[in-house]
Parts: C-alpha cells; sequence; structure tokens
C-alpha cells in the first residue's frame, strides 16, 4: 500500500489541495481490491459444425485447440452449449434436452456422441480450458425435456386436462398433434365428435383459419394413405342415441380434413369396426384451403382440436353408449427412461427417469398458460414437456443434475436457460445446492429474456431467497443494436441510462449482476435481432463499461450467420473485429475496473453531443482508468469538450491523456479539468493518463 502511496502522490504533486490527493487515493485503493479480468466468450452459435454422417461431434476438441489463444487474447471464461444428449441425437443443440445423465456416452438417439463430441472430449476440453485460466459455464436447461413415440404412456392428467378446463376455452390447449388416442376394444358402429378447444385460439369465422386432420388408424397401420379426403357439410355433431350421425369416416387408416367454425361447432363421424380392436386417433391443427396440397399447412397446434365424445352401437339395433370415459385414453410422450447405468457410474439415485406427473399439466385442475410478454409463466408448453418445477420429487432430481455437473465433471458455473418458466424461488434453490468453493457460489447467470422491470424483479426475487444470480442485459442489446444499425439518425444521448447498469427508470442492477453481450445464439439466428454494421462501436462499449462482456463466437471468429427462417438471409462479422476487440479487451484488463460517469452527460459537454458519447471508467490496480469515445456520424471525425471531474475520480487537470492505441493523438487537460474528446466516424477512441500507457502486443 505504501508504494501505491508514493507513487500516487508522485502523479499528483500538482494538486493545490489535501482534499483532492485524499480523495484520489481513496478512489485508487478501493478499486484496486476489486480488480478483475472478466470478459466472457460465447464459445458456439447455433448449427455448430458436426460429423454427422458419422455422427462425430467435434466441437469440443476444437474449443480445447482455441485455449492458449483465449488465453493470450484476455479471455477469462467461455459459456459453452448444453452438455447433456438431446432429443435429435447428434444434430440436437443441446437444447432439446433428453437425458440429463448422458454427456456422450450412451448409445441413444442414434448416436453415443452428442452434436459437441463425447463425455470423454468434454472432460478434455474442460481441463484444457481451465489449465489455461478459463473458467467454463456449462448451459442447463431447467425448464423442459424433449421426447417422442419411444417415450409414450398413458396419461389421465393430460385426458382430463383437454376434457375438463382447457375444453371449456379457459386455458391454453395441450398441443393436438403431441396427444395420441386409444379407442381400446371397440367393434361396431363408433362416433367420434370433434371439437376445438383453448383459450388462445382465434374464432375469427374464417374457416381458412381453423382446420384439422383426423386419422383414424389400427395396430398394424400406424402410416395413413395419401389420398386426400375432405369432411362433407352439413357436419354438426348433433348425433345422439335418437338420432345417429351421417358423416361417414373416410375408412380406416386414412385421414381427414375437416374444419371448425366457432367454438359450439362441432363434427361427428362414424366408422363402422367389424371385429373387436383398438384405433388409435390422432388431430393436428392445420389452416388454409384443404382441396389443395400446398395451401394445407400446420398451423399452432395450441389451436387446439380433440375427441370430445365417443359413442359406440354394437349392433345396428342396439343403443349408442358413451365410451368417453371408459374406452378412450389419452398417450403422450412423457415416460423416459435413462438407459442402464454402469454399477460404478456415480449417478444419484434421483436419476429414475420421468414420467406425465413430473410434468404440466398434472392433473385435470392444473392450467397451460399464453407466454405473454415478459413475465414469468411457470406453466407453459413452450418447449417440449414442461417440467413442474412445484413438485418436490422434480425439485430434487434437477438438484441432484446441477451437482453432480458440478462435482463430477468441474464445471466452474452455469447459464440457465429460459428462466421465465420456472419460479424465481426454484432457480435459487437450485443454485444454492450446488457445492460451494472456498466458500463461495459458482457463478451463474440466468437468460431472461424480458425487459428492464421484469429482469430486475426476478434477480431481485432470487436475492431474496439467498442466491447470486447474474441477468443477460437484454435492454442493452436493443439499444446497441439501434446504436449500430441507425447510423447517424441514432441520438447517442440514448446510451447515457442504456440497459441495466445505468437504468434511471428505478429498475437498475449493479454492474455485478450484469452480463452484458452484442449477440449470441438466438438473437444469432434471427436477420431482424442482428447487429449489421459496425460490430466495433457495440464492443467498444461493453468492454469499457460495468457488467461483464460477453463477446459473441461468429463475431470474434467471422463466421458466417444464417437467418434460421431464412437460409438466404446471411452476415458476415467484418475482418478486422477481433483485432479491435482484442484491442478492447486489453484496454480493458489493463485499465479500466469499477464505477463509471458520462461525461457527455454530467461533464457539461460542448459540441456534438448527439453524435459524440463519452464516458469515464475508475482504475485497475494503480491506474487512474480511461475515457471511452464512440462516435456514430457517417462521415466525419467528431468530438466533445468535457469536464473529467466526477465524483470518487482522480483529478486529471494538468495532465495529457493518451489514445491507447496511438501515441501521437493526445488530449491536453486544462486546469478547469476540461478536454477535447473525439473519435474517428463510426469509431472509437480510448483515452488513458500517458504516465499509465503500456504498450499493445500486437498479435
Amino acid at each position: 500500500m505504501l508504494e501505491i502511496t508514493n507513487k500516487s502522490l508522485r502523479l499528483h504533486t500538482r494538486f493545490k489541495t489535501r482534499h483532492i490527493i485524499t480523495s484520489t487515493l481513496l478512489s485508487l485503493v478501493s478499486h484496486l481490491c476489486i480488480a478483475t479480468d472478466d470478459v466472457m466468450l460465447q464459445g458456439f452459435y447455433w448449427d455448430v459444425p458436426v460429423d454427422e454422417k458419422n455422427k462425430n461431434g467435434i466441437w469440443w476438441d476444437h474449443l480445447a485447440e482455441q485455449a492458449p489463444i483465449l488465453e493470450k487474447a484476455g479471455f477469462s471464461s467461455i459459456w459453452i452449449p448444453p452438455p447433456s444428449k438431446g432429443n435429435w441425437g447428434i444434430i440436437d443443440m443441446g437444447y432439446g434436452v433428453y437425458d440429463h445423465y448422458d454427456l456422450g456416452r450412451y448409445l441413444q438417439k442414434g448416436s453415443i456422441e452428442t452434436r459437441f463430441g463425447s463425455q470423454a472430449e468434454l472432460t478434455n476440453m474442460i481441463g484444457k480450458l481451465q489449465q489455461h485460466n478459463i473458467h467454463v459455464y456449462a448451459d442447463v436447461v431447467l425448464n423442459h425435456i424433449y421426447s417422442n413415440e419411444q417415450d409414450s404412456e398413458i396419461n389421465p392428467a393430460v385426458k382430463a386436462y383437454a376434457l375438463g378446463k382447457a375444453h371449456q376455452h379457459q386455458y391454453v390447449a395441450y398441443p393436438s398433434n403431441e396427444i395420441s388416442w386409444q379407442l381400446k376394444d371397440v367393434q361396431g358402429r363408433v362416433f367420434i365428435k370433434i371439437q376445438g378447444y383453448g383459450s388462445t385460439m382465434p374464432w375469427q369465422h374464417n374457416l381458412t383459419s381453423r382446420g384439422y386432420t383426423l386419422s383414424i388408424t389400427d395396430a398394424k397401420n400406424s402410416v395413413t394413405s395419401n389420398a386426400i379426403h375432405r369432411e362433407q357439410e352439413p357436419n354438426d355433431g348433433h348425433f345422439s342415441a335418437i338420432r345417429p350421425g351421417s358423416n361417414a369416416f373416410s375408412g380406416l387408416n386414412t385421414t381427414i380434413r375437416g374444419q371448425i367454425f366457432d367454438q359450439t361447432d362441432i363434427d361427428e363421424y362414424w366408422l363402422d369396426v367389424p371385429e373387436k380392436q383398438s384405433l388409435y386417433l390422432s388431430l393436428s391443427a392445420k389452416q388454409g384451403d384443404p382441396s389443395s396440397q400446398l395451401g394445407w399447412t400446420d398451423a399452432p397446434q395450441t389451436n387446439g382440436f380433440l375427441p370430445i365424445e365417443v359413442w359406440q352401437q354394437s349392433t345396428p339395433n342396439s343403443p349408442a353408449i358413451n365410451i368417453t370415459h371408459s374406452n378412450l385414453f389419452a398417450y403422450t410422450n412423457t415416460r423416459i427412461a435413462p438407459p442402464q447405468r454402469e454399477a460404478d457410474g456415480n449417478y444419484p439415485n434421483s436419476d429414475d427417469g420421468w414420467r406425465y406427473h413430473d410434468f404440466h399439466p398434472v392433473d385435470g385442475d392444473d392450467w397451460l398458460g399464453e407466454m405473454g410478454n415478459d413475465e414469468v409463466i411457470t406453466n407453459t408448453k413452450f418447449f417440449g414437456n414442461d417440467t413442474n418445477t412445484f413438485s418436490p420429487r422434480v425439485q430434487q432430481k434437477l438438484i441432484d443434475w446441477g451437482k453432480w455437473l458440478k462435482t463430477e465433471h468441474n464445471f466452474d458455473g452455469f447459464r440457465l436457460d429460459f428462466v421465465r418458466g420456472f419460479q424465481p424461488e426454484f432457480a435459487a434453490k437450485w443454485v444454492n445446492n450446488l457445492p460451494k468453493h472456498n466458500g463461495k457460489q459458482p457463478f451463474v447467470v440466468a437468460e431472461y429474456w424480458g425487459g428492464d422491470s421484469s429482469i430486475k424483479s426476478w434477480v431481485d426475487a432470487v436475492k431474496i431467497a439467498g442466491a447470486d444470480v447474474d441477468a443477460f442485459d437484454f435492454p442493452l442489446k436493443s439499444v446497441l443494436t439501434q446504436m449500430t444499425n441507425q447510423n447517424q439518425n441514432f441520438d447517442m444521448r440514448a446510451l447515457n441510462h442504456a440497459g441495466l447498469v445505468r437504468n434511471d427508470r428505478g429498475h437498475q442492477l449493479p454492474g455485478t449482476s450484469v452480463v452484458t453481450f452484442v449477440e449470441n445464439h438466438d438473437t444469432g439466428k434471427e436477420h431482424d435481432k442482428w447487429v449489421s454494421k459496425d460490430h466495433k462501436l457495440a464492443y467498444a462499449y461493453i468492454l469499457s463499461h460495468e457488467g461483464k462482456p460477453t463477446v459473441f463466437y461468429s463475431h470474434y471468429y467471422g463466421v458466417k450467420q444464417y437467418d434460421y427462417h431464412d437460409p438466404n438471409k446471411t452476415i458476415t462479422a467484418p475482418a478486422g473485429l477481433k483485432q479491435d476487440i482484442n484491442k478492447l479487451m486489453f484496454a480493458r484488463n489493463t485499465y479500466m475496473d469499477g464505477g463509471l460517469a458520462v461525461l457527455s452527460q454530467i461533464g457539461a459537454p460542448y459540441g456534438d453531443a448527439q453524435h459524440v458519447y463519452v464516458a469515464r471508467r475508475f482504475g485497475k490496480r494503480q491506474k487512474q482508468g480511461a475515457i471511452v469515445v464512440l462516435n456514430n456520424h457517417d462521415t466525419q471525425r467528431k468530438g466533445l469538450w468535457v469536464t473529467t471531474h466526477a465524483t470518487g475520480f482522480s483529478n486529471l487537470a494538468g495532465q495529457t491523456l493518451v489514445n491507447a492505441f496511438d501515441s501521437d493523438d493526445i488530449v491536453t487537460i486544462y486546469e478547469d479539468g476540461r478536454g477535447y474528446f473525439s473519435a474517428p466516424s463510426r469509431d472509437y477512441t480510448i483515452y488513458v493518463p500517458q504516465g499509465d500507457l503500456q504498450t499493445y502486443p500486437e498479435n
């Protein structure tokens, strides 16, 4: 501490008051104590390469090879995709999680390896990165589990839900195409009534928006013929024991196309079954013209359809009997069983598979809701099978998995996927049960894709429950995208309070609770969310400001991005962006830490504040910090006169500041603390006190 004090005194001999010297020393000492190198790489993008033909994942090996390069560049951590086996095997990006404990070890879903590699390759990658001082954070999915037909089971909860409150249009429908209906042991003439259900269906009295297909098959023929059969009107579902229906179904092992007019409309079909057997009904929501092969397309499956009633006449003269409750069964793909584990596999006892009561809806009184805007929605079947995180059994299974990932695979932290899908109290419980290192909770960051108030409320709720979880700054991402894409029409004063850290609407979070980013795997596959130009402006902001900054793999390595829905739309980050990011990381890790003041707002700015943003960041170790300048003018170098004084910062009066990457670019600070700071068009500069300058090691 004496060495720091003496150096600080020498730097500030021009100060005229003891008060200035004292405040400077306190500032430098306090920010020395929290100095960290904190830049994270998102170590993947959507659809990273895989050797699909040979069932070989190559990504873990690739990241292991990058370890020394990433350490030299200045990265301190890497966020990797979900490591568990996905429902779509070798091509699954991990978010379709199927078996939590299969990290590329078992022959499941068509391959041993995951899209990214084997468990041994994962272990090797983690070790290599950690040897190079890079923490490894795994993406974890707690909200849902995917499955397919091989995981089918009778689901009385879904039947009760569909025939109960959901049918009464109170709640969102269970997706039509995820229920397989069985008619067990029927014979004679069978009458089936079909109705639309669910609270979110558009009832616009427009037949083209409310179509469906109904297939009826026997046990030997799960595939129907390709012939097109259409419902015939009138088909009003008026069948009763007194008045039989007259709409014959198109035949066993065929599919018919029907349409529903409104919430009360019921379609009714009959089918003769000569011998006792079980039949299988499949319904799928459709839209468009039922007579057109190309115009008849899938619709949202929560525009639900179900067999509301089933009647049977054993003989033509016998009375019809309602067999809906006795002979109709709903099957869902919710029976997920792990493979046989080795005796020495060291897996938790709770790894006993999954059943329908582990997912919403758990019974007829449960509910499924709409996704909404950005509020927490714990019961929504937006992805796969929606885990019932209110169940103590489900909680324990997911908690045990988290412990296993930490202890058996040595992850340094985690990214929680889609935390809007479960209660924050469970998120806190999951985190609080993770093994600690030196008494400290592992790093955890949450994906809450929402607005500032919702994100803050979630982070606060988790904190109240005793856990420390950061959040990605989606509001800042939105502003930075506007800044880069809107050319000079964007008003740079919008940066003054952009994002969560500098929020002035009552939803502020500390920089230690926020992870900033420019692009991620989700926004990177949707062209309307892309940063499409001048990427370095956005990175200059996040790499010089508070929050833990994240660099997107595709930006850093210049990988072409494709729109997931329209592959003809592409973009590639500029070739020079990697060098800019490396320079900015060097500046951050060398000069900057702690708090920040926006001088273009509080520093009595004079000049073109619409195009120029100037901020001052506290210093790292003995250094006095840095001043970052962003200029979004399309053609001209622009600058501002600002006062560099700010609460807690050292006094720069009389000092010379120099561009951290161009020693010929200097700024003299006058005795009143003012200086003129500028940057080239669509570019940035970083100024540091001349005495603090360290040479940037060109690669």
